[in-house]
């Protein structure tokens, strides 16, 4: 109780990422009685908790959220204690990851904001020109979208915010419910994004148009034909803002979710690609980053997902390597184009758009690689001559029952 009065719910990622622990708790097969008592609990979070009440409805939601999962936390660690044998083994399978979740949130929120105190000045300019090359900036029309349809605007700040809570739903459903042991697969694949991401940061530190350009974003913007004549120059940018542009992690955990959904239920997969495709939307709707921060994530996700490759265990580390150097070379690309030769994205917006469709045409060839080769690799294992057979289980199981040809 102590804990969670002094938890911070100014900022709504990690209520969030505690309202995971529920998705934990009730996937590791609670009982009808537990059940009532995790509601108790819940209840008595919410008296012992500030939950913020400045008229904020998704600071307030989240707190709300938050509840449920601390009781849910809680009792996954009273069984971890208090079971024995495979429930205990269980109950620690699923607390383990959810208690990662909450921690990665934690340092994430702290790692990422370094860059401030490095960078007063940020590349803002290069990254508005290279978005203006294109002859189409959909951030502003999508911003004014949201001050003119209200439900569009919660839609937007809700696919926003709650990532991390999308992230424990999906991590959660990965976990077989009579698992012994964890599962550290997608907690590697978003601390190994926001860690390679928070390095990324440096080569071309940005803000977003919405802290860049506060006062005139999303109501005015320069006309393309001036763009060519624009002074690049770093720009000052008040240092409590997030230097986290580009590449956009946010796009990047969000196709890193939908490419892991795929061995789960078909609603799930949909779920997954409809969030993917809301994340591009709010991260250019809330003015947080330019179309080429969504791009640079793109093959970045690759990079990270060839690496680790959870949806991939088959696959040997020569292919998986391949892939996430061409996915880290396509980000580098986009990212030092900018920095360093903006003009030649300015000579025509053929330039920039057959750069990003020839981007997004190598993730998807080498996503679907990825996939084709762990489905051989995994053929190749059924198919194995008898006599290269390993057979499964210890010594003393296979001497007790031996396997019958």
């Amino acid at each position: 109780m102590i804990g969670a009065r002094a938890l911070d719910f100014t900022v709504p990622y990690l209520p969030l990422a505690i309202a995971g622990g529920f998705v934990f708790y009730l996937r590791a097969s609670a009982r009808r009685a537990e059940i009532l008592l995790w509601l108790l609990l819940s209840v008595l979070f919410g008296l012992a908790v500030s939950l913020p009440l400045n008229g904020d409805w998704i600071l307030l939601g989240s707190a709300v959220l938050a509840l449920p999962g601390l009781a849910g936390l809680l009792l996954l660690a009273l069984r971890c204690l208090w079971s024995e044998g495979p429930e205990r083994r269980t109950a620690y399978g699923f607390l383990a990851p959810a208690a990662s979740m909450v921690f990665f949130v934690f340092s994430a929120q702290r790692v990422l904001s370094l860059a401030n105190l490095l960078y007063p000045k940020t590349f803002d300019l290069y990254l508005f020109a290279a978005d203006g090359s294109f002859r189409w900036q959909p951030n502003y029309a999508l911003s004014r979208a949201m001050v003119h349809f209200p439900i569009f605007a919660i839609i937007v700040k809700l696919a926003y915010v709650s990532l991390p809570f999308v992230m424990a739903v999906i991590y959660a459903m990965r976990i077989p419910k009579n698992t012994k042991r964890p599962s550290w697969d997608m907690i590697t694949v978003f601390l190994l994004a926001g860690l390679v991401g928070s390095v990324l940061y440096n080569v071309l530190p940005g803000t977003g148009p919405l802290y860049a350009f506060r006062g005139f974003f999303p109501w005015q913007s320069l006309p393309y034909e001036t763009l060519g004549r624009l002074r690049l120059e770093r720009i000052f940018v008040p240092l409590d803002v997030p230097r986290n542009a580009i590449p956009s992690l946010h796009v990047a955990w969000g196709i890193l979710l939908w490419w892991n959904s795929r061995r789960l239920s078909v609603p799930m997969r949909v779920f997954t690609g409809a969030y993917f495709v809301l994340t591009i939307v709010s991260t250019l709707a809330t003015g947080e980053h330019y179309i080429v921060d969504i791009v640079a994530g793109i093959p970045f996700a690759l990079c990270v997902q060839a690496i680790v490759s959870p949806e991939n265990r088959a696959l040997k580390w020569a292919p998986r390597a391949r892939i996430s150097l061409l996915g880290l070379g396509l980000t580098l690309i986009w990212m030092l184009l900018i920095r360093f030769e903006n003009r030649w994205l300015l000579i025509s917006p053929i330039v920039p758009w057959a750069l990003l469709t020839f981007t997004l045409g190598s993730v998807a060839f080498l996503n679907r690689k990825l996939a084709d080769e762990d489905d051989a690799s995994k053929t190749a294992l059924e198919v194995a001559p008898i006599g290269s057979l390993t057979l499964p289980g210890t010594a003393s199981e296979i001497a007790c029952n031996p396997p019958t040809l």
